[in-house]
Protein backbone atom coordinates (compact mmCIF):
# COMPACT_ATOMS: atom_id res chain seq x y z
CA UNK A 1 0.00 0.00 0.00
CA UNK A 2 1.48 3.51 -1.04
CA UNK A 3 0.89 6.54 1.42
CA UNK A 4 0.84 9.83 0.22
CA UNK A 5 3.33 11.33 2.23
CA UNK A 6 5.14 12.55 -0.66
CA UNK A 7 9.06 12.00 -1.76
CA UNK A 8 9.92 12.02 1.61
CA UNK A 9 7.96 9.46 3.12
CA UNK A 10 5.76 10.99 6.08
CA UNK A 11 7.39 12.91 9.38
CA UNK A 12 6.65 9.95 11.96
CA UNK A 13 6.82 6.12 11.19
CA UNK A 14 5.10 3.76 14.02
CA UNK A 15 6.06 -0.12 14.07
CA UNK A 16 3.96 -2.46 16.03
CA UNK A 17 5.48 -5.63 16.33
CA UNK A 18 2.53 -7.81 16.76
CA UNK A 19 1.96 -11.41 18.52
CA UNK A 20 -0.97 -13.05 20.41
CA UNK A 21 -2.48 -10.02 21.57
CA UNK A 22 -6.20 -10.28 19.92
CA UNK A 23 -7.41 -8.28 22.64
CA UNK A 24 -5.64 -5.82 22.80
CA UNK A 25 -4.22 -4.78 19.32
CA UNK A 26 -7.19 -2.42 17.65
CA UNK A 27 -6.60 -0.19 20.99
CA UNK A 28 -3.04 0.02 20.11
CA UNK A 29 -3.49 0.57 16.50
CA UNK A 30 -6.11 3.19 17.05
CA UNK A 31 -3.85 4.93 19.68
CA UNK A 32 -1.60 5.57 16.77
CA UNK A 33 -4.42 6.47 13.74
CA UNK A 34 -5.60 8.83 16.04
CA UNK A 35 -2.60 11.09 16.66
CA UNK A 36 -2.93 14.68 15.29
CA UNK A 37 0.38 14.38 12.73
CA UNK A 38 1.96 13.28 9.27
CA UNK A 39 2.43 9.31 9.68
CA UNK A 40 2.31 6.31 8.57
CA UNK A 41 1.73 2.72 10.88
CA UNK A 42 3.93 -0.30 10.24
CA UNK A 43 3.00 -3.44 11.82
CA UNK A 44 4.36 -6.76 11.22
CA UNK A 45 2.18 -9.92 12.72
CA UNK A 46 5.10 -12.70 13.74
CA UNK A 47 2.41 -15.44 12.61
CA UNK A 48 0.35 -14.64 15.59
CA UNK A 49 -1.89 -17.77 16.32
CA UNK A 50 -5.04 -16.06 17.68
CA UNK A 51 -7.60 -13.70 15.86
CA UNK A 52 -4.83 -10.98 15.27
CA UNK A 53 -4.38 -11.04 12.04
CA UNK A 54 -8.49 -10.68 11.27
CA UNK A 55 -8.32 -8.07 13.74
CA UNK A 56 -6.23 -6.13 11.66
CA UNK A 57 -7.04 -6.47 8.47
CA UNK A 58 -10.86 -5.24 9.61
CA UNK A 59 -9.10 -1.59 10.07
CA UNK A 60 -9.51 0.63 7.05
CA UNK A 61 -7.17 3.16 6.87
CA UNK A 62 -4.65 3.86 4.40
CA UNK A 63 -2.04 4.73 6.83
CA UNK A 64 -1.77 1.10 7.97
CA UNK A 65 0.64 -1.46 6.87
CA UNK A 66 0.43 -4.93 7.26
CA UNK A 67 3.36 -7.30 6.81
CA UNK A 68 2.84 -10.97 7.72
CA UNK A 69 5.55 -13.23 8.66
CA UNK A 70 6.21 -16.85 10.35
CA UNK A 71 7.19 -16.81 14.16
CA UNK A 72 10.76 -15.24 14.40
CA UNK A 73 10.31 -13.55 17.79
CA UNK A 74 10.04 -9.81 18.73
CA UNK A 75 13.20 -9.02 17.62
CA UNK A 76 12.89 -9.76 14.31
CA UNK A 77 9.69 -8.03 13.96
CA UNK A 78 10.96 -4.75 15.09
CA UNK A 79 13.74 -5.24 13.05
CA UNK A 80 11.62 -6.28 9.94
CA UNK A 81 9.08 -2.91 10.63
CA UNK A 82 12.13 -0.56 11.21
CA UNK A 83 13.63 -1.44 7.67
CA UNK A 84 10.02 -1.35 6.34
CA UNK A 85 9.59 2.24 7.54
CA UNK A 86 9.88 5.63 5.92
CA UNK A 87 9.58 8.39 8.23
CA UNK A 88 12.02 10.85 9.76
CA UNK A 89 11.24 9.94 13.32
CA UNK A 90 10.21 6.33 14.11
CA UNK A 91 8.11 5.58 16.92
CA UNK A 92 7.48 1.81 18.51
CA UNK A 93 4.73 0.25 20.57
CA UNK A 94 3.85 -3.01 21.77
CA UNK A 95 0.94 -4.98 20.39
CA UNK A 96 -0.34 -4.81 23.79
CA UNK A 97 0.03 -1.41 25.14
CA UNK A 98 -1.20 2.24 23.89
CA UNK A 99 0.21 5.87 23.31
CA UNK A 100 -1.11 8.77 25.28
CA UNK A 101 -2.95 11.16 22.80
CA UNK A 102 0.12 13.55 22.54
CA UNK A 103 2.77 11.95 22.53
CA UNK A 104 4.17 12.05 18.78
CA UNK A 105 3.15 15.75 18.88
CA UNK A 106 5.11 16.28 22.19
CA UNK A 107 8.09 13.75 20.83
CA UNK A 108 8.41 15.66 17.39
CA UNK A 109 7.95 19.11 19.18
CA UNK A 110 11.27 17.66 20.68
CA UNK A 111 13.36 16.50 18.25
CA UNK A 112 12.68 19.61 16.43
CA UNK A 113 13.61 21.82 19.10
CA UNK A 114 16.95 19.85 19.86
CA UNK A 115 18.37 18.39 16.34
CA UNK A 116 21.37 17.11 18.27
CA UNK A 117 18.48 14.73 19.92
CA UNK A 118 18.94 11.00 18.42
CA UNK A 119 16.65 9.10 20.92
CA UNK A 120 13.97 10.22 22.84
CA UNK A 121 11.64 8.40 25.68
CA UNK A 122 9.20 9.43 28.52
CA UNK A 123 7.46 8.43 31.59
CA UNK A 124 5.76 5.96 31.56
CA UNK A 125 1.73 4.95 33.08
CA UNK A 126 1.50 1.30 34.25
CA UNK A 127 -1.46 -0.16 33.75
CA UNK A 128 -3.21 -4.19 34.26
CA UNK A 129 -4.81 -6.09 31.97
CA UNK A 130 -8.17 -4.54 31.85
CA UNK A 131 -6.61 -0.86 31.16
CA UNK A 132 -7.18 0.53 34.79
CA UNK A 133 -3.64 2.67 35.74
CA UNK A 134 -1.62 0.86 38.69
CA UNK A 135 1.39 3.92 39.06
CA UNK A 136 3.41 6.16 37.01
CA UNK A 137 7.18 5.07 36.54
CA UNK A 138 9.04 8.13 36.73
CA UNK A 139 12.63 6.91 34.69
CA UNK A 140 15.17 5.90 37.16
CA UNK A 141 13.53 8.20 39.58
CA UNK A 142 11.21 5.86 41.36
CA UNK A 143 9.61 2.13 41.30
CA UNK A 144 13.43 0.09 40.25
CA UNK A 145 13.29 -3.13 40.03
CA UNK A 146 15.82 -4.06 42.27
CA UNK A 147 17.55 -2.23 45.05
CA UNK A 148 21.31 -1.25 43.76
CA UNK A 149 23.70 -3.80 44.70
CA UNK A 150 25.97 -1.71 46.57
CA UNK A 151 25.77 1.12 48.62
CA UNK A 152 27.02 4.72 47.62
CA UNK A 153 26.74 6.81 44.45
CA UNK A 154 25.63 4.49 41.66
CA UNK A 155 25.10 5.56 37.89
CA UNK A 156 22.08 6.91 37.96
CA UNK A 157 22.63 9.38 40.68
CA UNK A 158 24.70 11.54 37.87
CA UNK A 159 21.59 12.33 36.19
CA UNK A 160 22.86 11.16 32.93
CA UNK A 161 20.16 9.06 31.03
CA UNK A 162 22.53 6.65 29.25
CA UNK A 163 24.58 5.95 32.43
CA UNK A 164 21.68 5.16 34.20
CA UNK A 165 20.05 2.69 31.62
CA UNK A 166 23.28 -0.14 33.12
CA UNK A 167 21.89 0.42 36.40
CA UNK A 168 18.50 -0.69 35.20
CA UNK A 169 16.14 -0.27 31.87
CA UNK A 170 14.41 2.45 33.17
CA UNK A 171 13.12 2.90 29.64
CA UNK A 172 10.69 -0.46 30.32
CA UNK A 173 9.53 -1.20 27.53
CA UNK A 174 9.91 -0.80 23.55
CA UNK A 175 6.65 1.20 23.67
CA UNK A 176 8.71 3.73 25.61
CA UNK A 177 11.60 4.24 22.30
CA UNK A 178 11.41 6.92 19.65
CA UNK A 179 14.51 7.75 16.95
CA UNK A 180 15.68 9.22 14.16
CA UNK A 181 15.59 6.33 11.33
CA UNK A 182 18.85 8.13 9.45
CA UNK A 183 20.62 7.95 13.09
CA UNK A 184 19.55 4.61 13.54
CA UNK A 185 20.39 2.98 10.07
CA UNK A 186 23.79 5.11 9.89
CA UNK A 187 24.96 3.68 13.33
CA UNK A 188 23.79 -0.05 12.25
CA UNK A 189 21.72 -0.45 15.05
CA UNK A 190 19.24 -3.17 15.85
CA UNK A 191 17.16 -5.47 17.92
CA UNK A 192 19.43 -8.60 18.62
CA UNK A 193 17.81 -12.40 19.32
CA UNK A 194 17.79 -11.97 23.17
CA UNK A 195 14.33 -13.26 24.79
CA UNK A 196 14.18 -10.84 27.83
CA UNK A 197 16.51 -8.03 27.17
CA UNK A 198 16.54 -7.50 23.02
CA UNK A 199 15.36 -3.82 23.85
CA UNK A 200 17.63 -3.41 26.73
CA UNK A 201 20.94 -4.02 24.76
CA UNK A 202 19.52 -2.26 21.44
CA UNK A 203 19.06 0.79 24.13
CA UNK A 204 22.39 0.58 25.54
CA UNK A 205 24.44 0.21 22.31
CA UNK A 206 22.11 3.21 21.31
CA UNK A 207 23.26 4.95 23.96
CA UNK A 208 27.12 5.18 23.41
CA UNK A 209 25.99 6.68 19.80
CA UNK A 210 24.25 9.67 20.35
CA UNK A 211 22.59 12.12 22.84
CA UNK A 212 19.37 10.82 24.00
CA UNK A 213 17.01 12.30 26.41
CA UNK A 214 13.58 11.46 28.96
CA UNK A 215 10.15 13.57 28.35
CA UNK A 216 9.25 13.85 32.39
CA UNK A 217 5.52 13.18 31.21
CA UNK A 218 3.72 9.69 31.03
CA UNK A 219 3.03 9.33 27.30
CA UNK A 220 2.86 5.58 26.74
CA UNK A 221 0.55 3.27 29.06
CA UNK A 222 2.52 0.25 29.39
CA UNK A 223 0.22 -2.91 30.54
CA UNK A 224 1.15 -5.52 33.09
CA UNK A 225 -0.24 -8.87 32.61
CA UNK A 226 0.47 -12.50 32.69
CA UNK A 227 1.54 -12.56 28.95
CA UNK A 228 4.09 -10.28 29.42
CA UNK A 229 7.55 -11.72 28.87
CA UNK A 230 9.45 -10.92 31.91
CA UNK A 231 6.14 -12.36 33.65
CA UNK A 232 7.44 -15.13 31.82
CA UNK A 233 10.67 -15.31 33.32
CA UNK A 234 9.44 -15.07 36.37
CA UNK A 235 7.56 -18.03 35.48
CA UNK A 236 8.76 -21.88 36.25
CA UNK A 237 9.60 -24.18 33.05
CA UNK A 238 6.40 -26.05 33.03
CA UNK A 239 3.40 -24.07 34.63
CA UNK A 240 0.20 -24.97 33.54
CA UNK A 241 -0.58 -21.74 32.84
CA UNK A 242 1.89 -21.82 30.11
CA UNK A 243 1.21 -24.45 28.14
CA UNK A 244 1.09 -23.39 23.89
CA UNK A 245 3.67 -21.35 24.35
CA UNK A 246 6.37 -21.39 22.47
CA UNK A 247 8.68 -20.62 25.25
CA UNK A 248 7.67 -23.64 26.93
CA UNK A 249 8.69 -25.85 23.89
CA UNK A 250 12.44 -24.61 23.55
CA UNK A 251 14.99 -25.65 25.44
CA UNK A 252 14.45 -25.12 29.28
CA UNK A 253 17.96 -23.09 29.38
CA UNK A 254 16.26 -20.56 26.98
CA UNK A 255 13.53 -19.31 29.74
CA UNK A 256 12.28 -19.34 33.60
CA UNK A 257 13.75 -16.92 35.79
CA UNK A 258 17.68 -18.35 35.72
CA UNK A 259 17.46 -17.51 31.73
CA UNK A 260 16.31 -13.86 32.03
CA UNK A 261 18.75 -13.11 34.96
CA UNK A 262 21.55 -14.31 32.90
CA UNK A 263 20.87 -12.55 29.69
CA UNK A 264 20.55 -8.99 32.06
CA UNK A 265 23.92 -9.83 33.46
CA UNK A 266 25.32 -10.68 29.79
CA UNK A 267 23.85 -7.36 28.33
CA UNK A 268 24.94 -4.63 30.81
CA UNK A 269 28.23 -7.08 31.17
CA UNK A 270 28.75 -6.73 27.39
CA UNK A 271 27.60 -2.82 27.16
CA UNK A 272 29.59 -1.56 30.52
CA UNK A 273 33.01 -0.92 29.29
CA UNK A 274 32.11 0.91 26.19
CA UNK A 275 29.38 3.06 27.73
CA UNK A 276 32.13 4.01 30.46
CA UNK A 277 34.55 5.12 28.15
CA UNK A 278 32.19 7.18 26.08
CA UNK A 279 30.82 9.10 28.61
CA UNK A 280 34.44 9.51 30.14
CA UNK A 281 35.39 10.86 26.09
CA UNK A 282 32.25 13.40 27.25
CA UNK A 283 34.34 14.30 30.45
CA UNK A 284 33.61 12.77 33.07
CA UNK A 285 36.09 10.59 35.55
CA UNK A 286 36.46 7.20 33.97
CA UNK A 287 37.67 5.90 37.94
CA UNK A 288 34.93 7.22 39.05
CA UNK A 289 32.65 5.46 36.54
CA UNK A 290 34.19 2.38 37.24
CA UNK A 291 33.21 2.63 40.83
CA UNK A 292 29.78 3.95 40.21
CA UNK A 293 29.54 0.80 38.08
CA UNK A 294 30.61 -1.88 40.40
CA UNK A 295 28.07 -0.40 42.57
CA UNK A 296 25.37 -0.36 40.15
CA UNK A 297 24.96 -3.14 37.96
CA UNK A 298 22.73 -6.20 38.54
CA UNK A 299 23.86 -9.13 39.83
CA UNK A 300 21.29 -10.98 41.87
CA UNK A 301 23.31 -11.57 44.22
CA UNK A 302 26.00 -13.39 42.13
CA UNK A 303 29.20 -10.80 42.38
CA UNK A 304 31.11 -13.96 41.22
CA UNK A 305 29.29 -14.42 38.02
CA UNK A 306 29.15 -10.60 36.94
CA UNK A 307 32.42 -10.09 37.26
CA UNK A 308 33.93 -13.47 35.47
CA UNK A 309 30.90 -12.29 32.58
CA UNK A 310 33.21 -8.39 32.77
CA UNK A 311 36.39 -10.13 32.81
CA UNK A 312 35.27 -12.37 29.60
CA UNK A 313 33.61 -9.88 27.67
CA UNK A 314 36.89 -7.87 28.01
CA UNK A 315 38.06 -3.99 27.72
CA UNK A 316 37.91 -3.91 23.89
CA UNK A 317 35.39 -2.02 21.59
CA UNK A 318 34.17 -5.68 20.66
CA UNK A 319 33.45 -8.06 22.86
CA UNK A 320 35.57 -11.57 22.61
CA UNK A 321 34.15 -14.33 20.58
CA UNK A 322 34.14 -16.64 24.23
CA UNK A 323 31.68 -13.77 25.25
CA UNK A 324 29.33 -13.88 22.51
CA UNK A 325 29.48 -17.58 22.15
CA UNK A 326 27.96 -17.75 25.98
CA UNK A 327 24.42 -16.61 23.79
CA UNK A 328 24.27 -20.48 22.63
CA UNK A 329 21.91 -22.01 25.03
CA UNK A 330 24.02 -25.49 24.94
CA UNK A 331 27.15 -23.83 25.97
CA UNK A 332 28.19 -25.32 29.26
CA UNK A 333 29.14 -22.47 31.22
CA UNK A 334 26.07 -20.95 30.13
CA UNK A 335 23.98 -23.46 31.47
CA UNK A 336 25.61 -23.60 34.79
CA UNK A 337 25.26 -19.79 35.37
CA UNK A 338 21.30 -19.99 34.59
CA UNK A 339 21.53 -23.10 36.92
CA UNK A 340 22.92 -20.26 39.87
CA UNK A 341 20.98 -17.22 38.88
CA UNK A 342 17.76 -19.64 39.15
CA UNK A 343 19.00 -20.57 42.73
CA UNK A 344 19.45 -23.96 42.13
CA UNK A 345 23.52 -23.43 44.21
CA UNK A 346 24.19 -20.89 45.97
Amino acid sequence: MTVGHGKTGPLASVVIPSYNHGPFIEEAVHSVLGQDTDLELVVVDDGSSDDSRRRLESIDDCRLRLILQENRGAHAALNRGIEASRGQIVFLLNSDDHFHPQRLPRFLDRFAQQPELCLLTSWLQLIDAHGLPIGVKEAWHNLPPWPQPRPGKGLADGGEPGLALLQSNYVSTTSNVAFRRAWWQRQGLCFSPLRYTHDWEALLAAAGRGPMAVLAEPLVSYRVHASNTLAEGRAKPGDPSKQGDPAERSDPAERGEGAMRFEILWTVARHAHPLCRHFAAQGHDMDELRSRAWRSLPRFGRDDLLAMLLQLRGDGPSPSKTFDALLQPSHPLRRRMVELLAGGDR
